[in-house]
């Protein structure tokens, strides 16, 4: 076990702090900076985002931050949880099953992609699924041996685990059903005993109950202390189930219950589609199966902690987005699954070699977790090659090109964060927050310069190296995120570079339209599809103020075609279409643009 410990750890800390921050990442570091004091690390979570965030994780953020501020220090703390939740998963999985499905079950979490990914994230996943893990193995215990110390672990991770992730209820509730479906169980078994016995004498609940009443009355005791020590953030609960991104207006599902999310998340767990799931799937139903007849205590177990959480936000109208992240707490469990699964496929393989006289030896375990392990290996590959928003090089281009009196405008906060943090020089810069059209716009700005900063509509590779060798090359080419704003980039000079997904827009005034439209065709050579559409789109625009309608309508198809998602065009082509009077043309193109704006 110490060796997979120790591959876990290495895993976790190759390439730790060579990626830039994210989005997500960039909130951490501001919220457990520590040059907030300690109850602004606690508040702000709670009152300052769109969704009240538990101030758990911040908090021991914040401290690992005084040993010294950089990416790695930052990221450290999910790390170490993550190595931590290898570990509780082999105790998890040693007291569901054996030593064997433990061993198996951490190897393939210290392996997994997924949980390599979040355990290198300075977010809160990594340490919601080691304190599930850990509250798991408490309750399990406790349920077992009714221990007072159990009982006390049980409260005290899943106290610290609602403290940490509001998804920490999900965990708790998976228990509660856990466990009542257990006592059900066991007080429909106790009565069918005592009326099975040929002279019952006793009532059954003064007899076979006893020692179940009393692990029931320790359980709700443990669930009272519980929503005691969590009263405090009821209040922060209710506001953001109320509010936009919880379950206030009008009910949406929040979550499709359709193949294709089920996929999503199997895939997420697995190493990748195709037959990469099934290698994990497959093994993972043998092992269901296996506990049938045997186990089905911990079958139980396996339908409270899998499917009660999906089907409680199947059921809730959230506005928030889902993405697989969110149900990392599962992961350790369902490897577990499959580590069963695999070990009882080597039982059934060497009891067949014993029947022919032959030595059992475990190849075929060591084998086929070897399999799972490779197909981990490939997808652990390709997430280290991955591409982030690079803004380590945002902030070195700025450094080469800002000059005194500009101003950097973004959509959002991340910029005035992050950029002085790779680069202290930009900390006395001014940031306006708004969108491109504030940049274009360049209002109260005089004869200055301003830089746009955003993320793009999707990821992409850097195309720095073909728009410029220098910064003064970049002026060359013109290009708005915003096809909306046209009309205001007549009379200005727009440059931009890309790292991965961050665009950085370069903004001055003096081009009138024909240059416009000239360098909007240079830019058309060098940008990649994707963003090519968007700039026939804003040709379209161009030529249409003009007027020279077959222009525009030419460039709005080209849009269509090389972006088939893309919904403006079509718009733009039906309010050509009815101006000239051609309704059938136009009817279509209305048509196609509504379908297009309901998919979003």
């Amino acid at each position: 076990m110490f060796l997979v410990l120790l591959l876990a750890f290495a895993l976790r800390l190759s390439h730790l702090g060579a990626k830039s921050l994210w989005q997500d990442e960039i909130f951490t570091a501001a919220i457990a900076s520590t040059g907030n004091r300690l109850l602004d690390v606690v508040t702000i979570p709670l009152y300052n985002t769109a969704l009240p965030a538990p101030p758990l994780y911040f908090l021991v953020t914040h401290f690992f931050l005084y040993v010294g501020d950089n990416d790695f220090l930052l990221r450290f703390p999910a790390l170490l949880f993550g190595v931590l939740g290898v570990s509780a998963t082999y105790a998890l999985g040693a007291r569901l099953f054996g030593k064997s499905e433990g061993l198996v079950g951490a190897f393939l979490l210290s392996v997994s992609s997924l949980h390599v990914r979040y355990s290198q994230d300075a977010r809160f996943y990594s340490l919601l699924a080691f304190l599930s893990l850990l509250s798991l193995y408490f309750l399990y215990r406790a349920l077992s041996d009714n221990r007072r110390i159990w009982w006390i672990g049980f409260v005290a991770c899943t106290v610290l685990n609602v403290y940490n992730h509001l998804f920490g209820l999900l965990v708790l509730l998976s228990q509660v059903v856990f466990v009542a479906g257990l006592w059900i169980r066991n007080s429909s078994m106790a009565r069918r005993d005592y009326f099975a016995a040929a002279q019952p004498t006793v009532p059954p609940h003064k007899a076979d109950c006893a020692h179940d009443k009393r692990k029931n009355l320790a359980a709700l005791g443990s669930l009272a202390i519980i929503v005691v020590l969590y009263a405090p953030m009821i209040p922060h609960l209710l506001r953001g189930l109320t509010s936009r991104k919880g379950l206030g207006g009008m009910a949406t599902p929040g979550i499709s219950l359709t193949p294709s999310f089920l996929a999503q998340v199997l895939e997420a767990w697995s190493s990748g589609p195709g037959v990469a799931l099934l290698l994990f799937f497959i093994p993972f139903i043998i092992g269901v199966v296996a506990c049938v007849r045997a186990r089905r205590t911990n079958l139980w177990l396996a339908f409270s902690w899998l499917v009660v959480p999906f089907a409680v936000l199947f059921m809730l109208p959230a506005k928030h987005g889902f993405r697989p992240r969110y149900v990392l707490f599962m992961l350790p469990l369902y490897l577990i699954f499959i580590a069963r699964g695999l070990t009882f496929l080597s039982e059934v393989v060497d009891n067949w070699l014993e029947r022919r006289r032959v030595r059992r030896t475990g190849v075929f375990l060591a084998l086929s977790s070897a399999v799972l392990v490779f197909a981990s290996w490939s997808a652990l590959q390709g997430y280290y090659s991955e591409q982030r928003s690079d803004w380590k090089a945002v902030a070195d281009l700025l450094m080469r090109s800002f000059s005194p009196g500009e101003v950097i405008v973004s959509p959002g906060p991340f910029p005035q964060v992050v950029l002085p943090r790779y680069n202290e020089n930009l900390a006395e810069a001014t940031f306006l927050i708004g969108g491109s059209e504030l940049a274009l716009s360049s209002d109260g700005y005089g004869d200055e310069g301003v830089w746009f900063i955003g993320p793009g509509r999707e990821s992409m590779i850097s195309i720095e190296s073909d728009l410029s060798e220098t910064p003064a090359r970049l002026f060359k080419v013109v290009f708005e995120v915003d096809p909306d704003s046209a009309s205001r980039g007549l009379r200005l000079s727009i440059a931009p570079t890309m790292y991965s997904d961050l665009w950085v827009i370069y903004v001055r005034q003096g081009l009138d339209a024909e240059e416009v439209i000239q360098r909007y065709e240079e830019a058309l050579e060098v940008v990649p599809a994707t963003v090519a559409s968007s700039i026939h789109t804003t040709l379209g625009d161009l030529y249409r103020e003009q007027p020279a309608l077959q222009e525009a309508v030419a460039h709005y198809r080209q849009a269509t075609i090389l972006d088939p998602e893309a919904a403006e065009p079509h718009r733009r082509l039906a309010e050509i279409y009815e101006n000239q009077g051609m309704e059938a043309e136009a009817a279509a193109e209305w048509k196609t643009y509504e379908q297009l704006m309901d998919q979003k």
